[in-house]
C-alpha cells in the first residue's frame, strides 16, 4: 500500500468522528489552471427564434476556465459553494439549442415571467445539439416577457481538456501536504467557530 493511500485511509479514518462535511480543495485548482473547458453563458439578452414548429434560445460558447474555492463546506459556506468560472479570451460563438414551444410561448407574453436558472435547466437537459447555424427560415421571436435572475454559466460535461502527468503530480503532493492536514484541521476547528457563524447569521437577519 502506497503513502498516499495509508495518508487517505488515515484521513477517512479521521473523518467518521467529524459531524461536517467539509474539506480543502486547492489541488484542483492546481489542475484547473491548466485546463480549459467549453461552456455556455446565459444571460437577460435572450434572443429567441422560430423556425418551422421549433423553437430555438440563443446562448455565447465561451472557452472558461474552472476554479473552486478553497473550502467545500455544506453548513457554514453554503452560498459559496460552487465552482466560479472565467472567460479565456474574448472571443465567443453565438450558438442555439432548442426549447419547448411552452417555454417559447411563455417568452413571448407580455405578463410573462421567465427566470434564468429554469432556462438553464431547460438548456442543459435538452437531448438537442447545440447549432452553430439556426435552419433555413429562421425568424426572430420577440421576447416581451420579464426575465429575472442571474447571469448563469455552465461547462460541456467532459469538455476539458487533458491535464499533463506533471501537473497532476503537483496536485496530488498538494492534497496530501496541503488539503488532507487542513481538511482535518478545518473540522477540528467547526465547534469552536460553531457560536461565531450562529450570532454573526443571527445578526445578519436582524
Amino acid at each position: 500500500m502506497t503513502i498516499k493511500h495509508l495518508m487517505k485511509t488515515g484521513l477517512y479514518a479521521g473523518a467518521v468522528f467529524l459531524s461536517s462535511c467539509a474539506y480543502m480543495q486547492t489541488h484542483k485548482n492546481i489542475e484547473e489552471n491548466s485546463r480549459e473547458h467549453i461552456g455556455y453563458h446565459l444571460n437577460s439578452g435572450l434572443q429567441l427564434y422560430r423556425a418551422g414548429g421549433d423553437y430555438y434560445l440563443s446562448v455565447a460558447r465561451q472557452r472558461l476556465r474552472m476554479h473552486y474555492p478553497a473550502i467545500y463546506d455544506s453548513i457554514f459556506l453554503i452560498r459559496n459553494n460552487d465552482p466560479a468560472f472565467t472567460q479565456i479570451g474574448d472571443e465567443q460563438t453565438t450558438v442555439y439549442r432548442k426549447i419547448s414551444a411552452g417555454t417559447a410561448t411563455v417568452l413571448q407574453l407580455k405578463d410573462g415571467y421567465a427566470e434564468l436558472s429554469v432556462l438553464c435547466d431547460e438548456l442543459r437537459n435538452s437531448d438537442s445539439s447545440w447549432l452553430e447555424t439556426l435552419p433555413a427560415g429562421a425568424q426572430p421571436c420577440g421576447i416581451k416577457a420579464t426575465i429575472n435572475g442571474e447571469a448563469t454559466t455552465w461547462v460541456q460535461p467532459g469538455s476539458g481538456t487533458a491535464v499533463s502527468p506533471c501537473i497532476k503530480l503537483v496536485s496530488t503532493i498538494d492534497e496530501v501536504i496541503v488539503d488532507w492536514p487542513g481538511t482535518i484541521l478545518y473540522n477540528l476547528a467547526i465547534p469552536v467557530m460553531a457560536p461565531f457563524a450562529f450570532f454573526h447569521e443571527f445578526l445578519n437577519e436582524e
